[in-house]
């Protein structure tokens, strides 16, 4: 497969505009107009095309991108089709609002999986890429506030989810230590809950007492 970056002579992480400013500067030197009966810039215009065609849209690009194993391809989408970190922001915002509203009474095994395949290597990946840090830092912020509803054992690997995400920003990387701080604690219940043991109160007894009336009443 044609390497399009090397084509148009930018980097496989240039911005749309940068991809845009190359294919004018390239296709106005070998366009076939100023190189009448130049086979070579002729097939070099064909090519200079070609990839601006691919790389200018999108969706094309991502599928491009995930089979030249620059990036992975991704599910979320936003309502133009491609994919949006605000996307993603919402997902976990719509998770954190669904413990809110049980009260924290929730499927903490369900809440990881459903946490840990969200925040998927190819999510991350895909945040990472777009340099939203402004929307990747919300994202971090809800997975936190979620985070803190796991169990001990769950919190270790969200948190190394976290780590990546930060990419390196050393400000995120400290907050995110809050995970690790919250190890201690099974869930955020101030105390263990305690099985509740029967007892007999002196309504059961004067009820048992009454029922033996009865009993010897009717046997009478």
């Amino acid at each position: 497969m044609k390497d399009y970056y090397k084509i148009l002579g930018v980097k496989p992480g240039a911005s749309q505009e940068d991809i845009k400013k190359a294919y004018r500067l390239l296709a106005l030197k070998y366009h076939p107009d100023k190189n009448a009966g130049d086979a070579a810039s002729e097939e070099r215009f064909k090519e200079i095309s070609e990839s601006y065609i691919v790389l200018n849209n999108s969706i094309k690009r991502n599928e491009y991108d995930y089979a030249q194993g620059y990036r992975k391809s991704y599910t979320y989408r936003n309502r133009e089709g491609q994919t949006s970190p605000t996307s993603y922001l919402l997902l976990f915002k719509n998770i954190k609002e669904r413990i809110f509203n049980a009260g924290g009474n929730i499927d903490r095994n369900a809440l990881f999986t459903v946490i840990s395949n969200t925040l998927s290597d190819e999510t991350i990946d895909f945040l990472i890429y777009t340099g939203d840090v402004a929307t990747n830092n919300l994202i971090m912020d809800e997975v936190l506030v979620a985070g803190i509803f796991l169990n001990n054992e769950h919190k270790p690997v969200i948190h190394a989810k976290l780590i990546k995400l930060a990419d390196g920003n050393t400000r995120y990387i400290k907050r995110i230590a809050v995970l690790e701080e919250h190890k201690s604690q099974t869930h955020i219940d101030p105390e263990p809950q305690k099985e509740e043991k029967p007892h007999i109160t002196i309504y059961t007894i004067l009820f048992f007492f009454l029922i033996l009336a009865i009993i010897v009443a009717l046997a009478v």
